[in-house]
């Protein structure tokens, strides 16, 4: 028995040195200013978080959105794009926010908007950092009486950056639209193609392919049937040697599932596309909940390993 008790105590021993000194040395660090956040592993960007709002001579003014990096710490994102200013990293973002039948500008574009940080915070978890916002929407054209933006969403969005574990980075996004006010719709473009929600803009190379369950995907103007997930292949920094890959997948308790693709080969960004040209209702009652996956991969093209992280998402 006393043998017993001492092997359980030096194995409680080392567990708590071990738990100490992972925490440490987290796999990640967090560099934060009063306008930016930035997850770092060994001084080598990984994600970065816009928590005060930025603009380009005055116009397009945004935050709360995503600037991705690779595995050498090279961003892979775009922000103010020549081609479409209003694209910004990794974003959620719908044309059509109505209220009643008020229309309160574009979030899409940039345009009358407001996306006011309340909270940002970051916890080391055993398998990666968890990055938490609240984020209120308004829009100059929905006032009081006094000419004060009327709040009309909290939004809380959780992006969880699980550690790098051989080839591949996974981050997962979890969003949260919790109506403020009653009537509230959410929309895409009021055009066939219907874009809107969960929207990478990728630097897209020459060589880029689209991969989903069913093999090579061609882009076209609208939006498309492929399945649960798309896997981008191509060489995405000029720095590269090789081709990688970056994969973006959707949850199967999106309102959607599988939510419709508008993918690009240039010049724009790939999105999960949702709810589509027509607006729908977002009661008090009921948030709207979405949640998505990337995969950030240094090698080729693996449908297998897209499709484990699929079902296990």
């Amino acid at each position: 028995m006393f043998r017993h008790n001492v092997t359980k105590l030096a194995f409680l021993t080392v567990l708590l040195l071990t738990s100490q000194l992972a925490a440490a040395n987290p796999h990640y660090t967090v560099v934060r200013t009063q306008d930016y956040l930035m997850v770092m592993q060994q001084n080598t960007p990984v994600l970065g978080y816009r928590i005060l709002p930025r603009s380009k001579d005055g116009q397009y003014t945004r935050n709360n959105y995503v600037n991705l990096y690779n595995f050498q710490g090279y961003e892979i994102t775009e922000d103010f794009p020549a081609d479409h200013l209003h694209h910004r990293g990794v974003f959620w973002a719908w044309h059509q926010v109505i209220v009643g039948e008020r229309h309160l500008g574009d979030s899409w574009e940039c345009r009358n908007f407001t996306w006011d940080s309340k909270e940002v915070t970051t916890t080391q978890q055993r398998d990666g950092v968890l990055l938490r916002t609240r984020t209120q929407w308004s829009s100059p054209d929905y006032v009081d009486t006094q000419g004060i933006e009327i709040p009309i969403v909290m939004e809380e969005t959780e992006v969880h950056i699980h550690k790098t574990k051989n080839a591949a980075r996974v981050i997962d996004f979890h969003i949260i639209i919790n109506p403020l006010v009653d009537h509230l719709k959410l929309g895409g473009s009021e055009n066939d193609k219907g874009y809107g929600g969960f929207s990478p803009r990728i630097a897209l190379p020459a060589d880029i392919k689209f991969w989903s369950e069913q093999g090579e995907v061609t882009p076209q103007r609208t939006a498309i049937e492929a399945g649960p997930w798309i896997n981008m292949e191509g060489t995405f920094h000029e720095k590269d040697t090789s081709p990688s890959t970056i994969a973006i997948i959707c949850h199967p308790g999106n309102p959607t599932y599988p939510d419709k693709w508008i993918l690009r080969a240039k010049g724009s960004m790939q999105n999960a596309a949702y709810p589509g040209q027509h607006a729908v209702n977002v009661p008090k009652s009921k948030p709207l909940e979405l949640r998505y996956r990337l995969v950030l991969q240094s090698d080729a093209h693996h449908p297998k390993r897209i499709s484990r992280l699929s079902k296990q998402f």
